[in-house]
């Protein structure tokens, strides 16, 4: 069996690792872009993995869809949803409705599965400590239990990210990625065979794993290198860089080879973090934005409760946690870790501190729960925002930090704009590598707004600051029958999700992005025969 068009998601797969490594390293992804098309593929801001990828999979702007991040914040509290808040259907979920036999595997943020009537579905991980998946993640429920019986449960974390790292974990990283790699693609090909497709989709997270853990040992002129590394260690990203090479090879070729439509397509791109902690509420608090409260007890207790829920308790029952209830006591202790530290009845604005979504909150009256910014004087206080961030400079350096601050009507489009944050912060680089965002509740007493890491810092752990952080643009390449052999081109990734259609010669209505480099090829007389009939029936023609 084969399929029409495959997609392939390589998740913070970005355009200079791609260059650097070269056509010897990455001998098929060099091919393709030299037999098709390719792009340094523009996000959607955040340059996060859940907007992203459901932006691309369902081709509309996350003011459509709805999904910012991995919660949403109510008030002073946040909740864990993942993709669950999602609001429109996939772009397989469309196909399926149109009698389009459609495979969709992996992707994060798309539990619960869609239920497709002509083709399968597996959901990818949705929170921060996912595991595991269990049968509410596959479509139909049978094939939960033919996956297990060939290849085990699927695995979002065989790595053990948050089980404590330390002794060889970095140098045994890229091989262990890689041979995770080896078996998706093993899944994803014995589910190729099942039937001819007209579209598969399959993901795979290495390589933003990868960029994130080891990118200080990939990168010599890393201010976060560690005084020693072994030549292994500092392999581990490209190693898993090639093991996906292998595996677009070896499912391009059992997906039809020369004669199918190609979309490799990464959510955003990958860099190096600096070693530089900025702060943000602290900024806020000497503009006289923010006010704390001396540390409560109980915030303290949150913090060090979240730590031991991510570190101490095992992968299933860290899953379960969160799954349980509603996730109520992941939610509770996220949002006193966050919040609760902050004088809510003296704060105009305030920030998450998230790495990955630098942000700010106004506490608007009426609207939070102990607001005092009254809604007309938004635009002052957005002033004052921008002020106090705009002459925010690096005490190291003395360079300007923050490149821009954008309300959210800026950004996005559609009913569901007001789930982001209100202003959304764009950062410089610091000599090509990102400022580390950390929350305040954490840092050191006595800090300030700026600290610099500890060199036992610099390799980090998930849920803390890691040597590899996201950019902005990731990587689009498209190969296949119905495009141009174009080079480099400019691409937004909703411009992916309409290309994609387009080689399909599917048309849906309400959806953002332009078909790039398409190249119209006469139907077949098969080809011709169905759409007459189709035609014939819609009453088009006698």
């Amino acid at each position: 069996m084969s399929a029409r068009s495959l997609v392939i998601g390589l998740d913070g797969a970005d355009l200079d690792v791609v260059r650097a490594l070269g056509p010897t390293e990455l001998p098929f992804l060099h091919r393709l872009m030299r037999e098709g098309t390719f792009a340094s593929l523009q996000s959607v801001m955040p340059p996060a993995t859940l907007p992203n990828w459901l932006t691309f999979l369902t081709g509309t702007d996350p003011g459509e869809h709805g999904v910012f991040d991995f919660t949403v914040r109510e008030g002073y509290r946040v909740r864990f949803v993942g993709g669950t808040v999602r609001e429109v259907p996939t772009l397989a979920a469309r196909l399926d409705a149109m009698g389009h036999s459609c495979a969709v595997l992996s992707f994060p943020g798309t539990w619960p599965p869609e239920h497709l009537e002509h083709g399968i579905f597996v959901s990818g991980w949705d929170s921060p400590v996912a595991f595991e998946a269990d049968r509410s993640f596959v479509w139909p429920p049978d094939l939960y239990d033919e996956i297990c019986d060939q290849f085990g449960p699927p695995r979002f974390d065989d790595v053990g990210e948050l089980d404590g790292i330390g002794g060889d974990w970095h140098e045994r990283l890229g091989g262990e990625l890689a041979d995770r790699v080896q078996r998706k693609t093993e899944l994803a090909r014995y589910l190729l065979a099942k039937k001819r497709w007209d579209l598969f989709m399959v993901y795979f997270g290495e390589s933003d794993t990868a960029a994130h853990h080891l990118w200080s040992l990939h990168d010599p002129a890393s201010p976060r290198r560690p005084a020693m590394a072994s030549e292994r260690a500092q392999q581990g990203l490209a190693t898993a860089y090639r093991a996906l090479d292998v595996a677009v090879d070896a499912l391009v070729e059992a997906a039809g080879g020369e004669g199918v439509e190609v979309t490799v397509v990464s959510d955003h791109g990958s860099g190096g973090s600096s070693d530089k902690v900025l702060y943000l509420n602290r900024v806020l608090e000497s503009a006289g934005l923010l006010h704390f409260n001396a540390m409560p007890r109980n915030v303290s207790f949150a913090r060090w409760a979240r730590e031991a829920a991510l570190r101490r308790l095992g992968p299933r029952l860290r899953q379960r946690l969160f799954s349980a209830s509603d996730a109520l006591l992941p939610n509770a202790l996220e949002s006193r870790a966050r919040f609760g530290a902050i004088d809510m009845t003296r704060t105009i604005a305030f920030s998450d501190e998230l790495n990955y979504f630098p942000a700010i909150h106004f506490n608007v009256a009426g609207r939070e729960p102990q607001g005092i910014l009254d809604s007309c004087d938004m635009d002052r206080a957005t002033r004052d925002v921008e002020g106090a961030l705009l002459a925010l400079v690096d005490p190291w350096t003395g360079a300007k930090v923050v490149r821009a601050v954008t309300p959210r009507e800026g950004l996005f489009r559609g009913p569901h704009v007001t789930r982001a944050p209100d202003l959304l912060l764009e950062l410089h680089l610091d000599g090509g590598y990102s400022y580390n965002l950390l929350p305040t509740g954490g840092a050191p007493p006595g800090t300030g707004p700026w600290r610099k890491l500890d060199p036992s810092e610099y390799l980090g752990k998930k849920g803390r600051s890691l040597p590899g952080s996201h950019r902005p643009k990731g990587v689009w390449i498209a190969r296949g029958p119905r495009v141009q052999a174009a080079g480099q081109i400019e691409a937004h990734i909703m411009d992916a999700s309409a290309t994609l259609l387009s080689r399909m010669d599917v048309a849906l209505p309400g959806l953002g992005g332009t078909a790039l480099a398409h190249r119209d090829v006469a139907p077949s007389a098969k080809e011709k025969s169905i759409i007459v009939g189709r035609l014939r029936n819609l009453g088009y023609i006698d």
